[in-house]
């Protein structure tokens, strides 16, 4: 897409999205721009971007802004010339200036370029209001833009990268911050572009050629339709779009949430009861009922994988396997659930039939199943990729 172009479909999506959300009353602050340009667009792009900005400054600011989205002032939130005036999020051109330190701050004010300071957008550790968590201690670095070579680019994401200093050549041996659970931090494209107050993030991710004007629409939709609380899309969703990314699980968690992502396409994929069991026990009634049980505690990282199993020959069939056991213990479930496997590496994750005989577990796509429709991008995707 030619620059022009990009940033007249921003400016078109920016528009359109403030219609939809306005009508779905999903109403939060804004960022849109003004202020100095970027110094790596050619002068005649950069007349492009102002004349854009300008315009959209002229149709944001006769909006009213709820009182929901007006940035906190307290100790706990933004204090004064707290505020990041974002640069680039391309690593390629950070700079020492691009360098920030986010230690102990429970928020902080991100003023994309060209954006007005009432537009602006905060960026969080924990979920804003409902978990106050301070970033850690070393949560210095750069924020940048990640999109592995061979992902979709639904995929893209903002990150924190934290670095022994401001010098932008140790990005390489810096580490993306990570979440208490385990998780990376990060902000989705999904939530990007589906939060009005991301609009002026939105526009400087075109002008950047990060991300095309079209699949900000595309991410839009998808996360528009799972709006509900139960499928909402959040900065710490795990995705995956191919076999074998590894991903962490508690042992004695009932339900792992992940989202597949394809080249237009995201499903949510819920595995529940991965290492329980489930057993009949009497009630205090005396009546049987079916409880689950974990005999095992701790962590471990599994992955998808195309089975080559011989039950499975001729199948579109996915296994799961244990690439990685990070601490295991027995729990106090251990002696109500004998013969379950204990999880090792290299072991495939099993489940227990109705004759109690323990089995691998498997899911093919092909066959009616609650995780096919998902799972079936993970082919889609490797197909592709040319296999």
């Amino acid at each position: 897409m030619a620059p022009t172009n990009g940033i007249r479909s921003a400016s078109k999506l920016m528009f359109r999205h403030w219609r939809d959300v306005r009508k779905r009353q999903h109403l939060v602050n804004v960022s849109v721009c003004q202020g100095r340009l970027s110094p790596h667009l050619p002068a005649t792009y950069n007349n492009i971007v102002q004349k854009r900005w300008n315009s959209a400054v002229k149709v944001f600011d006769k909006r009213p802004i709820p009182k929901s989205d007006i940035p906190p002032t307290t100790a706990a939130g933004l204090r004064k010339g707290s505020i990041l005036r974002l640069r680039t999020l391309n690593q390629t051109r950070l700079t020492a200036e691009d360098h920030i330190d986010l230690t102990g701050r429970i928020s902080k004010s991100v003023r994309p370029p060209e954006a007005s300071d009432h537009r602006r957008f905060s960026i969080h550790y924990g979920r804003a209001r409902r978990d106050p968590t301070p970033f850690p201690p070393d949560s210095h670095g750069f924020l940048y833009w990640h999109l592995e070579a061979d992902a979709p680019p639904l995929s893209g994401q903002v990150r924190f990268r934290t670095t022994t200093s401001s010098d932008p050549a140790t990005f390489a041996n810096g580490r993306d911050l990570q979440l208490p659970h385990g998780g990376t931090w990060h902000i989705s494209l999904f939530h990007i572009a589906r939060r009005v107050k991301c609009s002026g993030l939105c526009v400087h991710l075109v002008s950047e050629r990060l991300v095309m004007a079209d699949m900000l629409d595309t991410a839009r939709s998808i996360s528009i339709s799972q709006m509900t609380r139960k499928k909402r899309l959040t900065t710490d969703n795990l995705f995956l779009w191919k076999f074998g990314q590894r991903f962490l699980v508690d042992l004695r968690s009932f339900t792992v949430v992940l989202w597949i992502i394809g080249g237009s396409v995201a499903e949510r994929l819920c595995l529940e009861y991965l290492f329980s069991v489930e057993v009949r026990e009497s009630g205090s009634t005396g009546i049987a009922e079916r409880v689950h049980r974990m005999p095992y505690a701790g962590r471990a990282l599994i992955q998808f994988e195309r089975s080559t199993l011989p039950e499975h020959k001729n199948t579109r069939t996915v296994i799961l396997r244990i690439v990685k056991v990070i601490e295991v213990t027995k729990s106090d479930d251990s002696e109500d659930v004998p013969g379950m496997p204990e999880p090792k590496e290299g072991s495939l994750v099993m489940r227990r039939t109705g004759g109690r005989h323990w089995i691998p577990w498997s899911v093919d796509v092909d066959r009616p199943h609650s995780s096919s429709k998902a799972l079936t991008i993970l082919f889609d995707n490797e197909a592709a990729q040319g296999g």
